[in-house]
């Protein structure tokens, strides 16, 4: 599957992937519940692996 996208949509969904990355490492450093982490950290790595799909240059749009 190939997705194609604006430079501003390019720009969103990093900062939302940013953000969610943030959001699973507060989450996962306030549970208590081990097979609950894992599946967190499972998550955070497919959002990392999202997130570096986009080019480094991706989020500079003005």
């Amino acid at each position: 599957m190939e997705l194609v996208l604006t430079d501003p949509e390019k720009v969103v969904l990093r900062e939302t992937l940013e953000k969610a990355i943030h959001d699973m490492l507060m989450e996962i450093a306030n549970t208590d519940n081990r097979k609950m982490r894992e599946g967190l950290k499972a998550r955070e790595e497919i959002l990392k692996r999202l997130l570096a799909k986009l080019s480094p240059t991706e989020h500079m749009v003005a």
